[in-house]
């Protein structure tokens, strides 16, 4: 057991100067070359629990921590240290484990004996202790850190980067110190970074640059690099501290982006359509390049409702403002079609369709798209004129085929007229006129010269050259005049014609003269339509309504359409006919959807075949 090393008694027997080592709060002992240590004090005999004899010699080494035994060794061969020293050691205690001292060493006395004073330093290297464990996990934590960090002294050279900066620019930190970090940029981009570094460096302002780094063998990728001083008390700068990131998805994204608005602004130049936006709480406005060029104006005028004003043509201009109205207040599917007046006199048709934006915001921002659809309209006003040339060129070519319809209705009125001419002629003749006869049989011949007039009248109509006019009608009405006029056709195919028209037919809006022309065509193709063995032609034309159209269809009751031509036939010029062109049912197709109609064929189950229209109800 381990005797008290501080009773009373020993203190009042010991000399003074050991009375002052006792009560010195540190551990004081004292070491010979050839005896080793003695004098052990009372603050290392409470420390280790042991009386001096226990400690005397060399036993004392044993309370050292094996790995720090070695810094006594100069103390049993003074030749190799005479000069004062000191270093850091452990020694256990009586409590067990380590505790830190500061040995102080003096320098050899008599007998070369030293003398050893130890004071404790644990808290100290709690401190040290804690102080490396937060510089471990800053370490830690500036290589682990999800971006390329680095530092540089006062003149800009690099003497610290962290682990994933290595990695990414595959270099140790001896290769890229003080400016070894350039031969990794990309030789493009090199020269530009070492000049702007070497300028800013001088600065005490944030930095960032844009480059390429990497080598030809693992290839290279974009970064930025920023970078912000420390500075001392007098604004000087002591270090530079620096981040580098990884930005090639962000510039592939860009390039991708500058691709896609090139391709953009391609498309609507040979489209010629622009793109425009509207956020209706600042009032600002987007135009692209192409709209500035549709609306004739300069990239510098800044874009907007007035800008646009000033273009509109001043018949148009009440339409357009009207649009803007709605347009600010947000609402959806704002379709407009108006026309420019340009400076130089030239007109412009344009399409504008507008939309709010419904991608994640407030519903504050508008978009839409404006096109210029001159050329378009001008080719739609050609066709209608060729179309109306067309249409009049296959009158004329159905003229023929009318010839002796036309001469049998004028013919029978003529004829009636020259009687009663002659009648009239006879009753003035008589000795005693009968001017009562006489007045009824010019009257008769009145009558029948105005049935001439009214054929007349509606061959010229269907046979002139003439703007189409739209009229409210009847289809029923338009099938009881037409059906005189093919009489004699009729009779040529020995046909026989059932009427069967809808009661209160409500009425269409078209140009009656054109829908009378897709009726003679449909009826003449259905006289002429190939008649199965032993049965009378037979058509039949009825009118029905229904669901805001009224439809009118003409059946036929002979061998009826080849299923594989039944699509096609109305396309142009195609016909089965040996002598045909190829263009009627293709006209009447046109004039059908002219209108707003649709035209259609089919085959009937029990045999021939139905051709028919449709028309909207006129509103």
């Amino acid at each position: 057991m381990a005797t008290n090393p501080a009773r009373p008694a020993d203190r009042r027997r010991a000399p003074p100067d050991r009375l002052f080592e006792n009560d010195l709060p540190a551990l004081v002992w004292h070491v010979g070359a050839e005896r080793g240590a003695d004098g052990f004090n009372d603050a290392w005999k409470l420390l280790a629990g042991l009386a001096e004899e226990q400690l005397a010699g060399d036993s004392w080494l044993d309370l050292v921590h094996p790995d720090d035994r070695a810094k006594f060794a100069f103390l049993r061969a003074p030749s190799t240290l005479s000069a004062p020293c000191s270093f850091d050691v452990r020694i256990r205690a009586e409590a067990g484990g380590y505790r830190w001292f500061l040995v102080s060493c003096g320098g050899p006395s008599g007998a070369s004996r030293r003398t050893l004073v130890a004071l404790s330093i644990e808290h100290r290297k709690a401190e040290e202790l804690e102080t490396e464990r937060e510089l471990a996990h800053v370490r830690a934590m500036l290589d682990n850190a999800p971006t390329m960090m680095w530092r540089t002294n006062a003149s800009g050279e690099m003497d610290y980067a962290n682990e994933r900066y290595l990695q990414a620019w595959d270099r140790t930190l001896e290769e890229v110190k003080g400016w070894g970090w350039k031969d990794s940029i990309h030789p493009d981009d090199r020269q530009a970074l070492v000049d702007y570094w070497d300028t800013h460096r001088f600065t005490a302002d944030d930095g960032m640059y844009e480059f390429r780094v990497g080598s030809p063998e693992r290839g290279y990728r974009w970064c930025m690099s920023v970078c912000s001083p420390r500075l001392d008390g007098e604004g000087r700068v002591r270090e530079w501290y620096g981040a580098t990131f990884d930005i090639e998805p962000r510039k592939r994204t860009e390039e991708r982006l500058r691709r896609s608005e090139a391709f953009l602004r391609q498309g609507q130049m040979i489209s010629m359509t622009g793109s425009i936006a509207l956020n209706r709480v600042t009032g600002e406005h987007y135009w692209s390049d192409e709209t500035y060029r549709i609306f004739g104006l300069d990239p510098s005028v800044t874009p907007g409702f007035e800008a646009v004003l000033t273009r509109v043509h001043p018949d148009d201009l009440t339409q357009v403002q009207t649009a803007i109205r709605r347009i600010e207040r947000g609402e959806a599917d704002v379709r407009l079609e108006f026309r420019t007046l340009l400076p130089d006199g030239a007109v412009k048709y344009l399409l504008v369709l507008v939309n709010p934006v419904h991608a994640e915001d407030d519903g504050d921002n508008v978009s839409g798209v404006i096109m210029d659809v001159t050329a378009a309209k001008l080719a739609e006003e050609e066709m209608h004129r060729a179309q109306a040339d067309l249409t009049r060129v296959t009158r004329i070519a159905t003229m023929a085929e009318l010839t002796a319809s036309i001469a049998h209705e004028i013919n029978q009125p003529i004829s009636g007229i020259l009687t009663n001419s002659e009648a009239c002629l006879r009753w003035i003749d008589r000795p005693q006129p009968d001017l009562i006869e006489a007045r009824e049989a010019v009257e008769r011949a009145v009558l029948g010269a105005r049935r001439v007039s009214d054929v007349v009248r509606q061959l010229r109509a269907i046979f002139a050259r003439r703007v189409p006019e739209a009229s409210r009608f009847e289809l029923g009405g338009v099938v009881r005049s037409t059906l005189p006029l093919l009489r004699a056709h009729m009779s040529q195919y020995r046909a026989s014609v059932v009427i069967d028209l809808a009661d209160e037919e409500p009425s269409i809006l078209a140009d009656q003269v054109q829908v009378q022309q897709v009726l003679i065509n449909l009826i003449m193709n259905g006289l002429q339509a190939p008649r199965r063995a032993g049965i009378d032609r037979r058509l039949t034309i009825a009118t029905s309504h229904g669901a805001g159209e009224v439809t009118l269809t003409l059946s036929d009751n002979g061998t009826g359409i080849d299923e594989d031509q039944l699509p096609a036939i109305f396309d142009p010029f195609f016909t089965t006919k040996a002598e045909g062109m190829g263009m009627g049912l293709s006209v009447c197709r046109s004039i059908v959807e002219t209108h707003g109609g649709t035209i259609f064929a089919r085959n009937n189950a029990a045999g021939g075949a139905t051709v028919g229209f449709t028309f909207p109800v006129a509103n």
